[in-house]
């Protein structure tokens, strides 16, 4: 049921986010194709180039901008009209539990978010192509497929490791982002009244609370790290991993919040 709850949360949202990553792209494109043709076509003074050349890049900049604002915006409405507003008497008499509810939009968030990461990174990379950049790169792939075939054993291990520590970081750190913004809407519209100020309210609590958790617990443990005497590669390992597991306890304890007071206190008066 998780899968039918995720397909029908893409079509709402793909309407919006797949003409936003294809407009990005066109314009980063049209926008490198504008910079050659400034540079070879030289006329004297304003032209009509160069008005719809600095019209492109405009637009280029806001759109690499809107895809991740978007993305974050969406992430929000969705929840609220989904869940909490009219639209929550409808998807709380399905036969799904309040657990899959929930996933489906952390899920489908997570993915338009690492896409509107991806998107913007293709897009910098097609205005910044340029023969240079493929001869910096067609010099850089065989110094990499040369390191992989030949490699240092415990460096490559280290940049695997480093590698998926970070991706896995950024994947429980946007978990947390949308639950930051679940728990105070889920805790705000079990009042009768006044529910989303209520929920910006419990937002900035929220933060507040996970700001002196954060710093408390950072000053307990940094000197029984620093007694340790650990190598520097180990040392970051360490650090990755305490931001992942200190990200992991903040969205779990949230997740939780959200699913009690969506199945215990929610209010859709």
């Amino acid at each position: 049921m998780l899968r039918k709850l995720m397909k029908h949360e893409f079509r709402a949202t793909a309407r919006l986010m797949l003409p936003l990553y294809l407009a990005a792209l066109v314009l980063a494109l049209l926008s490198r194709l504008g910079d050659l043709a400034t540079q070879h076509i030289a006329v004297s003074g304003f032209n009509i180039l160069d008005l719809l050349y600095g019209i492109i890049t405009v637009g280029f900049a806001a759109a690499l901008i809107a895809v991740p604002v978007v993305a974050f915006i969406l992430m929000i409405l969705r929840f609220r009209s989904n869940l909490l507003a009219d639209e929550g008497y409808v998807m709380f008499t399905l036969p799904v539990s309040t657990h899959q509810l929930v996933w489906s939009k952390l899920l489908v968030s997570l993915v338009w978010f690492v896409g509107a990461v991806v998107v913007d990174a293709l897009a910098v990379m097609v205005l910044a192509a340029d023969r240079a950049f493929f001869q910096a790169l067609g010099d850089l792939l065989p110094t990499i497929l040369n390191n992989l075939t030949q490699p240092d054993q415990a460096l490559l291990g280290h940049a695997v490791g480093y590698t998926a520590e970070f991706v896995l970081l950024c994947l429980v750190g946007c978990i947390l982002c949308c639950l930051t913004f679940y728990t105070p809407l889920a805790i705000g519209h079990s009042f009768d009244r006044r529910k989303m100020l209520l929920s910006v309210v419990f937002f900035f609590v929220i933060q507040i609370a996970m700001e002196i958790i954060s710093v408390v617990g950072a000053n307990l443990l940094f000197p029984l790290v620093n007694d340790v005497t650990v190598s520097p590669a180990l040392s970051i390992h360490g650090g990755l991993w305490g931001l992942i597991l200190c990200a992991a306890v903040f969205a779990g304890v949230l997740y939780c919040i959200t699913i009690r007071m969506l199945h215990r206190h929610l209010n859709l008066e």
